[in-house]
């Protein structure tokens, strides 16, 4: 979970970055090589977006569907409640991304 975070924590920073970088003023000479050197870094990495979409979904179904016990210990069915669920959802994450 925390390579999750840590990772969605450099992409905003690299896009902070490239936002301050694009918006200084500059001359149009420098201002064109940068954009050109920005598309091309960019072009590699737009597997990211769907990436960190992908995990923010992930992390938001993980703390929706955690195990949750009416008392101190949890009950048989309480239990098959949960793996349901998760078996549910690791289903549909293969079959996410065997279609991507």
């Amino acid at each position: 979970m925390a390579l999750q975070w840590m990772i969605l924590t450099y992409v905003v920073a690299i896009e902070a970055a490239v936002a301050i970088l694009l918006t200084l003023p500059l001359p149009k000479l420098i201002r064109n090589r940068l954009t050109s050197l920005i598309s091309l870094i960019l072009q590699p990495a737009l597997f990211i977006v769907p990436f960190a979409g992908f995990q923010l979904v992930d992390i938001y179904w993980k703390a929706e569907h955690r195990l949750m016990c009416t008392s101190d210990v949890c009950t048989a069915a309480e239990r098959d409640r949960y793996e349901k669920t998760v078996s549910n959802f690791t289903d549909v994450k293969i079959a996410y991304l065997k279609n991507s």
